[in-house]
């Protein structure tokens, strides 16, 4: 494979670390900004859907809404559609801290691409973007030997 195949995808995970790592202060994991972002974007989810976005097994993600239940960011209700099922809705206090986190991670990358790179390299990296969120879309091939 061509190594700047392996060098993309290090420079990737390297940049995903760090951008992480800037949250605005709270002890919430990734994945549970995780959820909170897809709640934010998608509105009231089942658990299973929540699981499924995050490619996690639902006792993971039960795991992940029970902490963000009890911590005030997320609520549970009946699912008007299956009164068996239940969805899980972002609350103001989740908002809240999710506009913090996000703002908090722009602020910093503003301020490194601003010190870091040209106008120039700037707008390539705004492109490349665009061209990483078309690649995050392509799904990833089932390894061989897994179950259907």
């Amino acid at each position: 494979m061509d190594e700047r195949i392996d060098q993309l995808r290090e420079n990737v995970v390297a940049f995903n670390r760090r951008i992480r790592t800037n949250n605005a202060g709270h002890l919430m994991t990734p994945t549970q900004m995780q959820a909170l972002s897809h709640l934010d974007r998608s509105g009231p989810l089942s658990a299973r859907a929540l699981a499924d976005f995050e490619q996690v097994a639902p006792q993971t993600i039960a795991r992940t809404v029970c902490t963000l239940e009890s911590n005030g960011m997320v609520t549970r209700s009946v699912d008007p559609k299956d009164a068996r099922s239940q969805l899980i809705s972002i609350t103001d206090a989740g908002v809240e801290t999710l506009a913090a986190d996000r703002a908090r991670r722009s602020e910093w990358l503003a301020v490194a691409l601003e010190e870091r790179c040209t106008d120039a390299e700037r707008e390539l990296l705004f492109i490349a973007g665009g061209l990483l969120a078309r690649l995050a879309d392509v799904p990833c091939p089932r390894p061989t030997g897994s179950r259907s």
